[in-house]
């Protein structure tokens, strides 16, 4: 296996299920490349992949771990894998999840921030965390329990300019006031810490903004999918709103106030394998 197959799969150890498209966001030149090479690494038995059926059309295979690459993935890292069988129910749950298409999004948006990083030189996004390596760092290391649940963690360097911040990524499933509450846990536990919410519309976009008014809100910026996919612009570009009564101008994520917080993973699953280009992240 290459350095991308290993590195490949400590990403889908933290991070449990990707596309052809993130995995070619990530790590290939084109989506074509990416299938050839899941193909590939499927056949060979170090893959799995899963999809619903839809009708009419057909939906994009859902790439995760199998077998032998757990057991791989833990003996690089001198650990205990789970059970053939353990797997075997853990991949089943992973496709029949409720919150799969969440995984999914969250996913694709640190996928197009390395994509944004290979375009652009001295741009690297330096670690994504997953929710789960997230929560144990924030209560192992910081005492911070159930207050806050982010669905994920990143820092991003751009030029001398460096943006860690916090994702909750929303499908239009929670109320606003549940969305809104999350600030609450922030202010309290990490003033200043930038919190990324990224929406599922501009409608309600505006409607969290206006339920803001008042609320510790230093820190926060939003965009929605909606925009994105009308601008055609990346998640790192000027898609970012921040909430409260500065600037109404939409921000690049390099332009967004720095905390100086940031989360080590190194001992909560951080990957093993070489990075195998200098713009790519440390999972964990």
């Amino acid at each position: 296996m290459t350095d991308r197959d290993l590195y490949l799969l400590d990403v889908l150890a933290a991070h449990r299920v990707l596309t052809a498209e993130q995995v070619a966001a990530l790590l290939y030149p084109s989506v074509d490349r990416a299938q050839r090479r899941l193909l590939a690494l499927t056949r060979r038995g170090a893959l799995e992949r899963f999809r619903a059926r839809v009708y009419p059309g057909s939906q994009a295979w859902r790439y995760t771990l199998s077998y032998p690459a757990v057991q791989l993935v833990a003996a690089r890292r001198a650990e205990r894998p789970a059970s053939r069988s353990a797997h075997n129910t853990t991949v089943l749950r992973l496709a029949r999840s409720r919150t799969l298409e969440h995984q999914l999004g969250v996913n694709g948006f640190f996928t197009s921030l390395a994509r944004d990083a290979a375009a652009r030189p001295l741009t690297r996004l330096a670690n994504w965390y997953s929710e789960s390596t997230v929560a144990t760092a924030l209560q192992w290391d910081h005492g911070i329990r159930e207050a806050i649940r982010p669905d994920g963690y990143g820092r991003w360097i751009e030029g001398p300019r460096v943006t860690t911040f916090f994702i909750e990524y929303d499908r239009g499933t929670e109320s606003l006031e549940r969305l809104g509450g999350k600030i609450t846990g922030y202010a309290t536990y990490l003033p200043g810490m930038t919190v990324l919410y990224h929406l599922h519309s501009a409608l309600r976009e505006t409607h969290f903004h206006h339920k803001l008014i008042g609320a510790g809100r230093e820190g926060v910026a939003t965009t929605t999918a909606e925009l994105l996919a009308a601008s055609g612009e990346g998640v790192s570009g000027p898609v970012w709103l921040p909430a409260g009564p500065g600037t109404r101008r939409r921000l690049r994520l390099s332009e967004l106030p720095g905390s100086g917080f940031a989360l080590q993973a190194n001992e909560w699953g951080a990957g093993t394998a070489p990075i195998p280009a200098p713009h790519l992240p440390e999972v964990a």
